[in-house]
């Protein structure tokens, strides 16, 4: 089974039957009715539903039964002859068989799952998919008689497990490799495609899972996926499976997301971050990329591939929003953001005595006290100094193999000057304030590594070979 590009057959909203099409990513929905007037009063009604999203709208598509998700109000047509709907799904979930066969395999709804898994894409770049081949020997073209051997090594070989922690369930993880089978392609005028390997990533759960969670488990892995591959515009398949008595996961659904990317990232095994660096470290990324700590270093991630050699000042706004959080992770170890609290509690001693002396003025009522002390912490330059003395010599090391100048409290000054200047005059003066950009997005990447706790020696090697 797949989803196609372009398909029509008939669903259900309220029980009110509707024909459809879908095509550029929109569906439209006509009303099944012969009346006229009747056609336009279900259109008029359904499009003021006051059901609220997300929903997904069942239907079948003359294959397989079918999911639209839809997030955003109806658009209606009322004009001409054929009253309309339209809308446009993030996701469509196609159940992977119509026959007994496939049924009886279920063993729930077919709008519930055990496992989602995601493969091929990007994926197959920060886990590289030839790890389940044998090492072919070297041929001799002059001597060779066309025999040609390729071979995959056993499962348990490149198979890597682990468990992590999702809103309080447990979730078994699994990275490996697929192995497709031989088939004629219909698109190469049926070449004979011996078959292919894709790496995976799957998530196997402790209580089964409906549609409306999809999106939360798709977004962590895309969020994951793009962290590693330092860019947003990253894509891969996936589906659905459901587990037996026996364990055993069974393919129950296929899904298709739409991201709006207008191209995706084309960063090979050699310009991302692999798992294999620290798959121990895995589970804490996972668990810290659901509960949204790493949303400030993803907005900073280009989207674009045009966009890759540019740097813009959201850009630079993105990165001192994601070093100012990284900062906060650490602060309780640090002994200099003990002296502010310090500071914060002698102010508080002179505010006492001053209002003890002058009762005809509240301090904290009267005055801006409050919001100051809200905001009462060491400066953004001083932060990211800090940072930098204490990831000194990977920061360095960096500087050295892109011969660019070593961070110091002037460049990172005027760095953050630009910021500055953006936000509170609108005038942005760049000269050669940003040249130390691929050192800050560096500095950020290796906080966000040693906050999942990745040993120093493989954070240098990671940031030396892949930034």
């Amino acid at each position: 089974m797949i989803i196609n590009d372009n398909f029509c057959g008939y669903l259900e909203i309220d029980n009110e039957p509707f024909s459809y099409s879908f095509s550029n990513q929109i569906v439209t929905l006509l009303p099944a009715q012969s009346d006229e007037s009747k056609r336009r009063e279900i259109v008029s009604r359904i499009a003021s539903r006051t059901v609220e999203t997300p929903e997904f709208i069942y239907g079948e598509d003359n294959q397989a039964q079918i999911a639209f998700l839809r997030t955003t109000p109806f658009s209606q047509s009322l004009t001409g002859f054929v009253p309309s709907l339209r809308f446009s799904p993030p996701l469509i979930v196609k159940a992977n068989g119509n026959a007994d066969g496939f049924f009886s395999h279920l063993s729930s709804y077919w709008n519930e799952f055990h496992a989602i898994t995601f493969w091929g894409g990007n994926i197959n770049a920060i886990c590289d998919p030839q790890r389940a081949l044998v090492p072919r020997k070297a041929i001799d073209y002059f001597t060779q008689d066309g025999v040609t051997e390729m071979k995959t090594r056993p499962w348990d070989d490149y198979t890597r497990t682990a468990d992590f922690f999702l809103d309080g369930q447990k979730v078994s993880l699994t990275i490996s490799v697929s192995q497709s089978g031989d088939c004629h392609d219909k698109t190469r005028k049926d070449a004979v495609v011996l078959g292919e390997l894709n790496s995976f990533i799957q998530f196997v759960f402790e209580k089964k899972q409906d549609f409306s969670s999809i999106i939360k488990y798709y977004t962590i892995a895309r969020d994951l996926v793009a962290i590693l591959t330092k860019q947003n515009n990253v894509t891969f398949n996936f589906y659905l499976s459901q587990s037996n008595e026996k364990g055993q996961l069974y393919h129950s659904a296929i899904c298709k997301a739409f991201d709006g990317y207008a191209n995706y990232s084309v960063r090979n095994r050699y310009s991302v971050i692999p798992l294999d660096y620290f798959f121990d470290c895995l589970p804490s990324l996972l668990e810290q990329t659901a509960a949204k700590q790493y949303d400030a270093l993803l907005s900073v991630l280009p989207d674009n591939n045009h966009n890759l050699d540019r740097i813009t000042i959201t850009n630079v706004q993105d990165l001192c929003t994601a070093l100012e959080v990284s900062y906060e992770w650490d602060k309780r170890k640090r002994s200099k953001d003990a002296l502010i609290e310090d500071l914060k509690k002698q102010i508080k001693k002179t505010i006492k005595c001053f209002m003890s002396c002058h009762s005809e003025i509240d301090v904290y009522k009267d005055s801006t006290i409050s919001s100051s002390f809200s905001y009462l912490d060491y400066t953004l330059r001083e932060k990211i100094d800090t940072l930098y003395q204490e990831n000194q010599e990977i920061v360095d090391s960096l500087s050295k193999k892109l011969s660019l100048p070593y961070l110091s409290k002037d460049n990172i000054s005027a760095f953050v000057k630009l910021r500055n200047g953006k936000t509170h005059s609108g005038i942005v003066e760049w000269g050669k304030s940003a040249e130390i950009y691929p050192l800050l997005f560096a500095l950020e990447y290796i906080c966000v590594l040693k906050n999942i706790g990745i040993r120093s020696e493989t954070i240098h090697a990671i940031i030396i070979q892949r930034f």
